[in-house]
């Protein structure tokens, strides 16, 4: 699959992006701190996220609804989207427990998007609204009409991406995180379409 946006492009994992990965998961991990700093990152065994991802490549059937895409800009693999389901009260079901069949909310649970911009010299040029944009108009294509985003207070270019694509506030939970000594708070975004 392979999705154009506004100067970027959507497209299917690739076994030439196994070895970004790897440096992602293991050297150049700013992003990740940038997204859950609190969360402490185990380091990645290369042949075991190569043997996986190879798998997970070759089974990927080309009508399969996508959870993951990577975000290529200028022909330069950089990040990727990923969704999820987060119930009613905006936790995460067991995958097994949602019928990929149906849209989020034939399933009574919503499409919470990610993204991850893993590529540090991209950061603050906007690629993250323009992926998600183009990530949301492939669910709308599937009949999904409601979002949800979750990030914490700390994240100012995540808020600031969201509240530019439409995305409110629909739950707060105070000093869920502590990061260098200073608590922030969870939060959950919506962004709902007619």
């Amino acid at each position: 699959m392979r999705i154009k946006g506004d100067n970027i492009v959507l497209r299917d994992y690739r076994l030439s992006d196994i070895e970004d990965d790897i440096r992602w998961m293991n050297v150049d991990t700013a992003w990740i701190y940038a997204d859950t700093p609190w969360m402490k990152m185990e380091v990645v065994d290369p042949d075991e996220l190569r043997r996986d991802m190879t798998e997970f490549i070759s089974s990927l059937s080309e009508d399969a609804i996508r959870w993951r895409l990577e975000i290529e800009v200028e022909g330069r693999h950089i990040g990727f989207v990923s969704s999820y389901y987060l119930d009613e009260n905006y936790e995460q079901p067991p995958w097994e427990s949602v019928d990929q069949s149906k849209n989020a909310e034939g399933n009574h649970a919503v499409r919470a998007l990610g993204i991850e911009i893993c590529e540090m010299d991209a950061w603050g040029k906007g690629i993250g609204g323009k992926a998600l944009s183009a990530f949301m108009a492939y669910y709308r294509g599937l009949g999904e009409r409601r979002f949800l985003l979750e990030t914490w207070s700390g994240n100012l270019r995540m808020l600031g991406c969201a509240k530019k694509l439409g995305f409110t506030e629909v739950q707060r939970t105070p000093g869920a995180h502590t990061v260098n000594g200073k608590d922030y708070d969870a939060l959950v975004l919506e962004r709902k379409f007619e």
